[in-house]
């Protein structure tokens, strides 16, 4: 069996902020279960890791586009009407706990591999803003090249936010990253990174990929993240159970998990809003 850090790397060090906010405890690995347990090492009301969250927000929820053109915007007459009217983060409390626990999955992955990496954001694309978007919650790609030859790893996610743990959730991430799954965004991801000159070559080399051959050769990752209270750890380790060998399961547990989420994207819309960006 592989260990967490042969799946996704070792947990981030500092100066990442992944450091400063989570203490790692790597399980000892079994036949069905690889977990890495999460928790806090601070307040979940610290500024800086709101402040930090919130920025994560924005950056997978607006274009590129949109971020230039608020900043073009801001200080102009009618500034919060243009703001409004090109709204990318949602106001449903349900949606915005979905959207947070995708961001932390992707900016935790990430930040573990430490390497270059092809992504592409989803929420840019959601066109309503308040209802959860379908689709691969995370679809991370490391492109790299081996005596000559590319190679591809695909890291495929699926989180969770909840503000209790329970058994039913669980068995929902994991059976949402059985061994027979596979992701549905890939040729999406090509296709987006096809549309910008600077990718194009990223694409050209990616679409020579096949996600049935990188999965036969062991190289396609799945990471299931559940975001929850302080006994997130008990109950996962209660009840995670996989026959597929390259699960890794990612357990968050810390206090006032609702908070963290309501305070960070508060703090992205006074961001926005103040032209902060």
């Amino acid at each position: 069996m592989p260990s967490q850090s042969d799946l996704i790397g070792d947990h981030p060090s500092a100066p990442n902020q992944f450091q400063r906010w989570l203490l790692c405890n790597d399980v000892p690995v079994t036949l069905d279960k690889i977990h890495r347990a999460l928790s806090s090492k601070i307040a979940t009301e610290d500024i800086d890791l709101i402040e930090w969250l919130a920025r994560q927000l924005i950056k997978h929820h607006h274009p590129d586009y949109h971020l230039d053109m608020l900043k073009e915007k801001y200080g102009q007459l009618g500034f919060p009407l243009y703001a409004e009217q090109n709204r990318k983060l949602p106001r449903a409390d349900k949606t915005k706990k979905g959207n947070g626990a995708e961001v932390i999955l992707i900016e935790y992955i990430c930040s573990s591999l430490d390497t270059e990496l092809l992504k592409a954001f989803k929420l840019k694309y959601n066109p309503n803003v308040d209802q959860a978007m379908k689709g691969d919650d995370s679809l991370i790609v490391k492109l790299f090249n081996e005596e000559g030859k590319d190679q591809v790893k695909v890291y495929f996610g699926e989180a969770k936010f909840r503000a209790t743990p329970s058994k039913a959730v669980i068995e929902e991430i994991i059976n949402s990253l059985g061994k027979d799954k596979k992701p549905l965004s890939y040729s999406f991801l090509i296709a987006e990174l096809a549309r910008d000159p600077n990718t194009i070559d990223f694409a050209k080399r990616l679409d020579k990929f096949i996600i049935d051959e990188i999965k036969g050769n062991n190289d396609l990752i799945y990471t299931g993240l559940l975001l929850s209270n302080t006994d997130t750890f008990n109950k996962v380790e209660e009840h995670l159970s996989s026959d597929n060998q390259s699960f890794l399961f990612i357990s968050i547990g810390i206090e006032n998990p609702e908070n963290l989420i309501s305070k960070a994207f508060e703090k992205a819309e006074e961001i926005i809003l103040g032209g902060q960006i």
